[in-house]
């Protein structure tokens, strides 16, 4: 009988090269084009069965691993962050890998499936978060025991392209404004451009969050990406309070009061008990995809301006902002980035003459004084004198100012 670190390799009849080798009462077998590669395998088994695969450990599918990792993480991060990871998991990692085995899965054939899906369309952004979450995953396993090797260690994720910057002009937002003056979305248009609050954000504000009599709006909390539940925002800087101006107070009083009205119409179908400020006719939660395909795409087509996304809205206030010399330390507060400098490297070009005059600034520091000098002796004299006698004035300044 073989031992646990013994295995057996025979050719099959169609040429091909199979392996065995014994896990606890049972075996595991592998078929190959190569003799090495039957080979290789069997000493990857034979060092993870040293290290304690046995055979239920050995059997798990990726595709169960995965929903397993899910359950064991769902009460340890955000509820968002959890979305953003299931996400991932079930419409990428296990349709694509899921009947494989754990314990074969191999960089090479993860490498080949991030290079494949960014031929065939899938952003890299994607790429990246699904690189991410198999990472984590992984890692988990690598820590209990379950993974010998977390193989996306030796694959090369695709580098972060940062996308093109679109927002509107000044003219574009009021031209969309002026179209979507009827529409019952109108007021969440409006506050996303003249805030800059993120879609989520906004999709998560309550009537409480409003205070009529100071005249100022509250953001604490934002819609999840599964949207029918709502999560505190997770940073202490994107939970503000903020001061618009009257005209947009009085947009969103004639919103609420548009919003009575559908409460009434409803009647007992009336389902709000969130208070949300944008919600459904029936008051639940707004569909985020439902707003942007009903009334946002076909609003940019009537206004005849250029179609960017609701994310852009927020880009269009920052460049509002700054192109009327608001400061970028004013700006970041207000839209809620953490600190200064996120805000400065995201929208620092956007700052209008920012560096125009910074060399004639310098020009006029530190630029050398100029020698004139001509064929009248006494005349160069005069003007060598007179320089020295600036010179020696600059060094008693310096002295003096040490």
């Amino acid at each position: 009988m073989r031992g646990h670190r013994e295995g057996s390799i025979q050719q099959e009849s169609n040429g091909k090269w199979r392996g065995r080798i014994r896990v606890g009462e049972g075996r595991l077998s592998f078929t190959a084009d190569t003799r090495k590669e039957v080979q290789d395998w069997i000493r990857q088994k034979a060092d993870q069965i040293e290290k304690g695969l046995n055979r239920d450990s050995a059997k798990v599918t990726i595709e169960e691993y995965l929903e397993n990792w899910l359950i064991g993480i769902k009460g340890s991060v955000r509820l968002q962050t959890y979305a953003s990871y299931s996400h991932a998991v079930k419409k990428y990692l296990i349709p694509t890998f899921g009947k494989k085995r754990v314990m074969d899965l191999k960089a090479h054939q993860v490498q080949a499936v991030y290079d494949e899906w960014i031929k065939s369309g899938v952003g890299i952004p994607m790429v990246r978060k699904c690189h991410e979450v198999f990472h984590l995953a992984l890692e988990r396993g690598k820590r209990t025991g379950l993974v010998f090797q977390n193989v996306t260690e030796l694959v090369t994720r695709p580098r972060e392209q940062r996308e093109e910057m679109r927002f509107w002009t000044e003219g574009e937002a009021n031209r969309f404004l002026t179209a979507a003056r009827q529409d019952r979305h109108y007021a969440l248009f409006h506050l996303a451009i003249v805030t800059g609050a993120r879609q989520m954000e906004l999709l998560g504000l309550q009537w409480s969050d409003l205070d009529w009599i100071k005249g100022t709006l509250h953001f604490r909390r934002q819609l999840s990406r599964m949207g029918d539940r709502f999560s505190p925002i997770k940073t202490r800087s994107g939970n503000r309070t903020i001061k618009p101006g009257a005209a947009t107070m009085a947009v969103l009083k004639d919103h609420y009061e548009r919003q009575q009205l559908e409460r009434a119409l409803a009647g007992k179908d009336w389902n709000n008990p969130d208070d949300l400020i944008f919600a459904s006719q029936k008051g639940t939660p707004l569909s985020p995809r439902n707003m942007l395909v009903r009334h946002f795409v076909p609003l940019m087509g009537l206004a005849g301006v250029k179609r960017i996304r609701f994310h852009d809205l927020r880009h269009t206030a920052v460049a509002i902002m700054l192109s009327y010399g608001k400061s970028i330390f004013a700006v970041s507060k207000f839209i809620g980035h953490a600190r200064p400098s996120i805000t400065s490297d995201i929208y620092g070009h956007l700052v209008p003459g920012a560096a125009d005059d910074l060399g004639q600034f310098m020009d006029d520091l530190v630029s050398p004084l100029s020698l004139e000098i001509s064929n009248n002796g006494p005349q160069m004299g005069r003007e060598i004198i007179g320089i020295n006698q600036k010179l020696a004035k600059v060094g008693e300044k310096s002295i003096k100012k040490t």
